[in-house]
């Protein structure tokens, strides 16, 4: 078969390529797998991997055989393409890359880009392992992301942010527009409500059969047709104590459980809880231990994923149910506003009294990140107290965290900022082989849940 594995590396050269084409014609030639088991397909800026790991493993727990994929990965590339929680094995992998090879070589050459090529083995790994369903999370955008070829008769939209502004538009509605666009015709759609009217509209526009579109309102944890949204003020239910927010796993799982509910799969939505509390999402606020160190990690990558972390964190140790961190572990990739993307976590610094902030720069991404100064002259000019230290290294980082969190009483690390970052962390600490990558586990030490 050759490398097959240095062929997809080279494949890193193309760079991200938006379109179709390419990938449309791959999937021709290799007759057309993605059209053997229905999606369900999400898009969206934040929450929309948290959203795909609960509907999967609602559904594998529901009895149905259920393939997820989602992108990037952490710390191998199988962990792109999961049957049930758990990553198919290299050989698989290597066997369905083998077919992708074989037909972009044949003529015309048409070779796809790297992320295409996951996607075609995900699409012909699923096809042969005859799954039930998939749940399919998008890459980039919607319009031009490759996943929007799959057979999908269910689609969902998660939290709009301003993200890839250089790709995907400069206005919320226009990355609304982009993310919308993987609506069908004949198919439902769930998005999450916006309070921005022109995001609302862009996603609206998107859909031909509104009576098929249901808003999911978050803050009043109900769903509305989209012929029903004039009805959409009614005052906040009082119920359970819920109060309009909610942590974002919580929410990921009402969004879900919602999903699963329209689409008639009950007995997938009656899993949902249960769902919750066998997931594990590696580098998604995963409580891990380093030398006796407990290490808080996330991969909150734009200014509303880190509020919302931040806040999720604030809220839970004013009820004692989380310790302060001492410790911040930090490391992003360019930001469309660096001011935006620091000011939760520095309001968390400043309330919670932290004593240090390490400041690194995370390896082996699309992107480069910001250099460790930058992130360090920022957090200084917005007025943090705590001594920030710069090590560029991960894994150089990793260890003085560690080293500074070793007090009397030892104090958490919170690890947070960009999925690379996460990865490296993952990497350095161990939790890199397939077990540690399986979402569905019969009893996890720590859940995503909690």
């Amino acid at each position: 078969m050759g490398d097959v594995r240095g062929w997809l590396e080279e494949l890193r050269g193309i760079g991200m390529r938006p379109g179709l084409e390419v990938t449309a014609v791959l999937l021709a030639r290799l007759g057309m797998p993605q059209l053997r088991f229905p999606s369900i397909h999400v898009a969206g800026s934040n929450g929309k991997g948290s959203c795909c790991v609960i509907l999967a493993n609602a559904l594998s727990l529901s009895g149905r055989s259920c393939g997820m994929f989602s992108s990037p990965h952490l710390c191998f590339v199988e962990e792109r393409i999961r049957i049930d929680g758990v990553p198919i094995s290299p050989a698989s992998f290597d066997a369905a890359l083998g077919r992708v090879r074989k037909v972009a070589l044949m003529e015309p050459v048409t070779l796809p880009s790297y992320y295409e090529a996951t996607f075609l083995v995900a699409m012909l790994a699923f096809s042969e392992a005859g799954i039930d369903r998939a749940v399919i999370e998008t890459g980039l955008g919607g319009r031009l992301d490759s996943t929007r070829l799959v057979y999908a008769d269910i689609c969902v939209l998660t939290e709009m942010a301003l993200e890839h502004t250089d790709v995907l538009g400069d206005t919320l509605a226009e990355i609304a527009a982009e993310k919308a666009a993987i609506a069908r015709p004949g198919a439902t759609l769930v998005a999450r409500w916006n309070y921005d009217a022109d995001a609302r509209k862009a996603i609206e526009d998107a859909v031909i059969d509104h009576g098929r579109a249901y808003w999911w309102r978050y803050d009043r944890a109900m769903g509305i047709r989209f012929n029903s949204a004039n009805e959409s003020h009614r005052p906040i239910p009082d119920f359970d104590g819920f109060d309009g927010w909610s942590t974002y796993q919580k929410e990921a799982a009402r969004l879900a459980k919602l999903v699963l509910d329209i689409a008639h799969f009950h007995d997938a939505a009656k899993m949902v809880e249960s769902a919750v509390h066998h997931t594990v999402w590696p580098g998604r606020m995963q409580w891990l231990e380093a030398d006796g160190v407990p290490i808080l990690l996330d991969s909150a990558h734009n200014p509303s994923g880190m509020e919302k972390v931040c806040e999720q964190m604030r809220i839970q140790m004013e009820g004692d149910a989380a310790p302060m961190p001492g410790v911040i572990l930090l490391g992003c990739t360019p930001q469309a506003d660096l001011v935006g993307f620091l000011h939760p976590l520095v309001e968390l610094i400043v309330g919670g009294e932290v004593d240090h902030v390490v400041v690194t720069e995370p390896q082996k991404g699309r992107r480069k990140a910001v250099p460790a100064s930058v992130v360090a002259a920022e957090l200084e000019a917005q007025g943090v107290p705590a001594k920030v230290e710069q090590v560029p290294d991960p894994t150089e980082a990793l260890a003085r965290a560690v080293e500074l969190a070793k007090g009397d009483p030892i104090q958490p690390v919170l690890a947070i900022g960009s999925i690379y970052l996460a990865g490296n962390l993952l990497n350095a600490l161990g939790y890199d082989d397939s077990d540690s990558m399986t979402t569905l586990r019969p009893s996890p030490e720590k859940s995503y849940w909690t």
